[in-house]
């Protein structure tokens, strides 16, 4: 027998025990509910049919002792926007654009964003090493803002337009959009401080602070692949970076220790700068694992 949708069903003439499953998903993810009876009255059904629909989900794997629901099943089963590569040719009879097929939409307007956010990156990374990027990062803020808001407001279309755990997927493509963004804030800080103060940073430290820059464009190169290319073995090439970079890091504020206290306060906010955005990328990369995958990948723990 083949597996029950537990998922709101989008036609309007599906309605029934099918709708009722998924107002119980819903209702255990929103509101943590400590008993059956409280469970029951927030669905607005009796304990008994509660008990004859948790029984089929749980077997199904979607709900978990303790009124936990399972997030791999989550996102292996929601509708709408959770499917990201769908066909962008296809319209309702009313020419609008049915919901299992915006994502490429998403995908679209994130891929823009991430490459002025990259630019950004690159600038600040230039004017670091006293060259003069053809536009700096902070003049391609505003264009990062334009950019960052246009997925904003497709995903609150999204959310308006798709149920139920589509809109929760909505959600972590919004966290991955103000993922990027930081990045590009995090860009003009670098390029701020740089300028405010732009000593030279030669020997050991410049070299190692040159690799630091270098490997956040591999994450970054990394994230994008399993983002927009749905390459999930990248992940694994990302975990051994970030691994790599975390030892670069460490290593880095030791030997900053030695330099003065003017320099060394101006070492460690570019490397903390570099750091945060390093963080952000990587953040966003699990995120896309998880949205393509349904599955939750285990993150790097230093």
């Amino acid at each position: 027998m083949s597996r029950q949708p537990w998922q709101r069903p989008l036609a309007a003439t599906q309605q029934g025990r099918d709708a009722t499953r998924v107002q119980v998903v819903e209702a255990i993810d929103r509101t943590a509910p400590e008993t059956k009876a409280d469970l029951a009255a927030t669905v607005g059904i009796s304990e008994q049919y509660l008990s004859e629909i948790l029984q089929e989900l749980k077997s199904e794997g979607v709900v978990q002792k303790g009124y936990v629901v399972d997030d791999a099943a989550v996102y292996a089963d929601a509708t709408g926007i959770s499917r990201l590569h769908g066909d962008t040719d296809a319209k309702r009879e009313n020419g609008e654009t049915p919901p299992n097929d915006r994502g490429p939409a998403v995908l679209d307007l994130l891929e823009r964003l991430e490459d002025v956010t990259t630019t950004q990156y690159e600038a600040a990374r230039a004017a670091f090493e006293g060259e003069e990027p053809e536009r700096s990062a902070d003049t391609l803020e505003s264009l990062t803002n334009e950019r960052y808001f246009a997925v904003i407001a497709e995903l609150k279309s999204y959310t308006l337009t798709t149920d139920w755990p589509g809109n929760r997927v909505a959600a972590d493509l919004a966290t991955i959009a103000t993922n990027l963004e930081i990045v590009g804030d995090r860009a003009c800080f670098v390029a701020d401080v740089v300028g405010d103060r732009s000593p030279p940073a030669t020997g050991v430290v410049g070299e190692r602070l040159a690799d630091i820059f270098e490997a956040g464009d591999r994450i970054n190169d990394h994230l994008s692949a399993i983002l927009f290319d749905c390459d999930l073995t990248a992940h694994e090439d990302l975990r051994v970076a970030e691994e790599a970079v975390h030892r670069d890091l460490d290593e880095l504020f030791e030997l900053v220790t030695a330099y003065d206290m003017e320099l060394y306060g101006y070492l460690v906010t570019v490397t903390r700068a570099l750091e945060r955005a390093i963080y952000y990328w990587v953040d966003a990369a699990e995120l896309a694992v998880t949205l393509h995958s349904g599955v939750e990948p285990d993150h790097v723990m230093i």
